[in-house]
């Protein structure tokens, strides 16, 4: 059974203009980014498929909606089982977390 590990990094948020949708997108696309390359830098490796399969997975989903992950069938076990590296892909996110949320809001209170 092959299973597809994704991220959503998503503002949840209702857009009523342009400028602070496109704001959004960009910020949520550089936080996106920034977790998919602390992702890499944290994860196990042995031949290097699955810290090179992050980065490149980065995709646009929707406005400020983007996500990234990998398709190697191995990527979820050692997220969760792995004797030394467990946890590299939730402590990218959580690293990320606040400085995301805190950025985010910063153009909201910027654009109202």
């Amino acid at each position: 059974m092959r299973r597809v590990f994704r991220v959503r990094v998503d503002t949840n948020v209702n857009f009523n203009t342009n400028g602070l949708a496109n704001s959004l997108d960009r910020i949520t696309e550089t936080y996106a980014r920034k977790m998919a390359n602390d992702t890499a830098h944290g994860a196990p490796v042995d031949t290097g498929k699955l810290k090179n399969s992050f980065p490149s997975s980065v995709k646009k989903e929707g406005t400020a909606k983007w996500s990234y992950g990998s398709d190697l069938p191995y990527a979820v076990r050692q997220e969760y089982e792995h004797h030394a590296r467990k946890g590299f892909i939730r402590k990218a996110i959580w690293d990320n977390e606040t400085a995301y949320r805190d950025r985010i809001q910063q153009e909201v209170e910027r654009g109202v």
